[in-house]
Parts: C-alpha cells; structure tokens; sequence
C-alpha cells in the first residue's frame, strides 16, 4: 500500500496540502486497501490465474498462494474445463450419491456426429469400474456392442432370425416366481402382471396403427386372459407365449366371456364378433411368417444377466420400418425393467447380491413418435427412478424432438424428461434450439454466453479435407440454475481406436 503522508504528529497522518480532497483520518488496514486518493481501495476480490501439474512439479505448492476451482471429484471423468483444464467428473450415480443432484437422472442433448455416445460409452466404462452395472435395453446401433464385449458383458442380439424375446415374460420372471415366498413373491406378481399387460397393449396398438386402437373391452380381455393363462401355467418349467394366449383367446372360456359380454356370457356368436379383431392382432404377433417373425412368438433366446453389463443388440432393425423399431423397444425395456424389479428383489430375500444399475436409454424419439402409451410408461419411469434405485440417462438430438409428438399433452409430458433430468448435458445446439425451446420451453437457465458457446460449437471449421465441427467432443454440463461447465472429452487410446469407431461402415467402402 503506497502512503502519501509526509510526517506524523500525535500519532496521526499530517497530510500534505497538495491533495485537497485527501481524507483527514487515519487510514483504514483492511486487505482492500485505503479509501483515499493513493490508498489502492479495491472493489472486489481480484482473480486468481489458474495453473496445474504433476505432483512432481507441485509437491511444494506454488508461490505465493495457490487456489482450485472447487469442482466435485466424485463420478466419471469426463474431460476437462475448456477455460482452465481443471479435470472433470460427473456420473449421474455418484453425483447423487454424494448428495449434488436430487436423483439420478441425466439428459443429452445434441447435434448428429459431435460424440454423444462416445460420452456415454466414457460412462458406462466408468460406471462399470464403480461397480454399477449398465443396461443398454434398445441398442439400435450396435455401438455399445464392443464396450460390453470388452468390460465382459452380455449381448442380446435380437430380431428377426436372430434372438427372440418372450413378451409374457419379460424379463425372465417366471421362474423368479418359483424361487420367491410371502410378500416379496406377491409384488413381484403384481408387477409381472400389469408389466405383461402394458407391453401387449403396447405392442399391439403399434401393429394396429394410430387408426385402429385397442377397445376398453379388450384391453380388459387382454388383463383376465393373462391372469387365467399364469393360473394355468405357473409351474410350468417354461413360461407361456404369445401362441398360448391366443389359443386360450379363441378356447373362450368363462371368464373371458363374461368379460366380453357381461349381459350374456352365454352368447358365443357375440364373443367371437367382439374378440375378432383381437384374435386377428393376437395371431399376427404369434405367426412366426407374420410382420415380426419369430420375434414374440418363441421362447426368449437369451435370459437377461444383470450381475454384469448387458446390451440388447437390436441394429439389425435399424433400417426397419417404425413400427418394428417402436415395438422392438418396447420389448427390450420392459425386459430390462422388469429383470431390475426381480433381482432387487432376489436381493432383499439374501437369494443373491445386491448390485447397482444405470439405464441407457439411446434414440428416444424414434420410440415416442411410435405410439402414445411409450410416452405414458417412459413418463412413470423417469417420476419413480430414485424409488426404484438405478440411475437413468436418456439421449436424443433435439429438444425438439420430443415436441413433435400427436398432442399437446404427449409434448408436455415429454418435456418433462428434461425437465426432471438433474444433470442436463448440451452439445452442439444451434441458437433457434436454445432459445424457443431450452429456455423457452423447458425453462432451462442458460445464459447468453452459453448459448454463444453452444452455437459456436454448432458451427463447421470450413471445407477442406480436415474440415469437422467446432463442437465435437465438447459438452456444457448443466445442474439447476448453476453456470455450466464447458468441458471437452479426452480419450485415451483405448477409445480412439476401438469401440468409439462408429464409422466402421465406411472403412469398407472403396
């Protein structure tokens, strides 16, 4: 602090005439300095320069004073600060784990080609090393595939000549059911019950199209037939499928008579009027020559093992219509859902370990434009996540993708996957995306700086031969109304060049 008094009388300051307007009092001590002309009064704390090193380099601390940036250290590490190079880590598991977000949710978002399933595969890699298992229940792609393989997981493939998945057993829990006693095997039940109900419906409305949906009369003799054919069927080594179902439609007993037509259960010609279309939905799903094949009709190929990592491989749909995609989806995360439930389960009665599960859930739009009912089911799922105890991350392109859909409603419920999302990871957005629909619609906080950084990201270098986009590999993480934090993915060698080629398809062209 440079003084300006020239001498001292009394013990106080005698200050030169030469400054008028200099303050007549002892000069303050505070660390801001003197408010006084010469007294270097700062207004706020001054910036500190960021470095980092080694320990080799740092193990003495810098001089004269060092600081960090207060990052969490807990998850996956993601990348590192585009400002700073401050190392980054975040997982939806660990960060609610620690008590920094409120569930474990995370959202991605982002433009085709910037590596959005390269900073999942970077999770699941990490996520597995913490011991969480990861379930990939719909991987449209195949770009899980080789990560699975190598961490020594399962992969499911799935489709038609290919793997079938039993849809009145999803998630193998038939024979859970033998295994389990007293309260835990009737809320196992009761799940498996209105699980198996929920896919069929699905399914089913997807076969018909949105110009044929199901009746209230058949969606309730699609519930009493699945309970009378688990009364006929529960101790069976195997479990019933879709050809049982069907028959046991067309035997028309009792019960489902009368719920046909409660005013004369009698009156078979009715019954079989009221029960055609369904019959005909039914046969087409068991006829293994039909639109899916052998997809629902047979046994599942593959039972679910959720004590490691596991991947429905359904790419060989990829080019498929999007009805065979949609149903297909609905299979896998009804299996892969369900399995969670009985293993939790299989746990609480000491039958096996306890472990901890995150779900992939990649393309979401291509399952929510299919049919109305996936937006109701993913709706509970991301409401009951935390209570159900496994952490989720969903990923698609836009937001606007999910405000596409039939109704107002359907839209607003979609919105609110992001909205209930606590970690919302953005890639490369263009400037329309982030204003109408992140802070229009969603309501997101982000600031205008970081709708530069995102639309700046969203921007290609040029067109030469080394041309690629501004954004890839770079990412803003955002948790509440906090700043976000712009990292950019690092990968080692490993990644570069294994399971993140996704380009593979090309390398065979000439």
């Amino acid at each position: 602090m440079i003084g300006f008094a020239r001498r001292v009388r009394n013990g106080e300051p005698v200050f030169d005439r030469a400054f008028p307007s200099a303050r007549r009092s002892a000069p303050s001590l505070s660390w801001r300095g003197g408010d006084w002309h010469g007294g270097g009064l700062m207004a706020r704390m001054p910036s500190l320069d960021m470095a980092f090193g080694s320990t080799r380099q740092v193990s003495g601390g810098f001089w004269p004073m060092s600081s960090g940036m207060g990052l969490p250290v807990e998850g996956v590490p993601v990348g590192r600060m585009t400002s700073t190079g401050e190392a980054v880590c975040c997982d939806p598991v660990s960060w609610y784990q620690s008590d920094i977000i409120p569930q474990p949710s995370m959202f991605l978002l982002g433009q085709p080609a910037i590596g959005k399933s390269t900073f999942v595969r970077r999770l699941v890699w990490g996520l597995c090393a913490f011991g969480i298992n990861p379930v990939i229940p719909a991987d449209l792609k195949g770009e899980y595939v080789q990560l699975v393989r190598l961490l020594g997981g399962q992969v499911i493939r799935m489709g038609p000549g290919f793997g079938s998945l039993n849809i009145l057993d999803p998630g193998d829990v038939h024979q859970v059911l033998q295994q389990l006693t007293g309260q835990a095997r009737n809320d196992l039940l009761k799940d498996y019950q209105a699980r198996r109900a929920d896919t069929l419906e699905v399914i089913l409305s997807i076969a018909r199209g949105r110009s044929h949906p199901l009746s209230d009369i058949e969606t309730n003799l699609i519930a009493v037939a699945l309970e009378d054919l688990h009364e006929r069927t529960r101790d069976d080594s195997q479990p019933p499928t879709i050809v049982q179902l069907r028959d046991l439609v067309k035997a028309a007993p009792e019960s489902l008579r009368s719920t046909a037509n409660f005013e004369d259960p009698d009156d078979t010609d009715a019954y079989r009027r009221i029960t055609r279309s369904l019959l005909g939905s039914l046969n087409g799903l068991a006829n293994p020559r039909g639109r899916f094949k052998d997809m629902f009709s047979a046994q599942t190929t593959d039972s679910v093992d959720l004590s490691r990592p596991v991947a429905f491989d359904i790419s060989s749909i990829d080019q498929a219509g999007d009805d065979m995609v949609a149903a297909t989806l609905t299979a896998s995360w009804s299996a892969a859902f369900a399995a969670k439930n009985a293993a939790d389960l299989l746990a609480e009665s000491g039958l096996q370990p306890a472990r901890s599960h995150v779900i992939i859930m990649d393309e979401m739009h291509r399952a929510l434009r299919s049919s109305p009912l996936m937006v109701e089911k993913l709706d509970l799922l991301t409401r009951l996540n935390r209570q159900w105890g496994f952490g989720q991350v969903m990923i698609t392109h836009t937001f606007a993708d999910l405000m596409c859909l039939d109704t107002p409603a359907a839209n607003m419920k979609a919105r609110g996957f992001v909205e209930r999302s606590a970690i919302k990871v953005l890639g490369a957005l263009d400037r329309h995306e982030v204003d109408q629909f992140l802070r229009g619609e969603s309501g997101m906080s982000v600031s205008r700086r970081e709708e530069d950084l995102l639309d700046d990201w969203n921007t290609p270098l040029g067109y030469g031969t080394k041309a690629s986009w501004k954004g890839r590999g770079k990412f803003l993480i955002k948790t509440g109304n906090l700043p976000g934090l712009p990292i950019e993915l690092q990968l080692c060698a490993l990644e570069r060049g294994g399971f993140n080629d996704t380009d593979r398809g090309w390398h065979k062209r000439v």
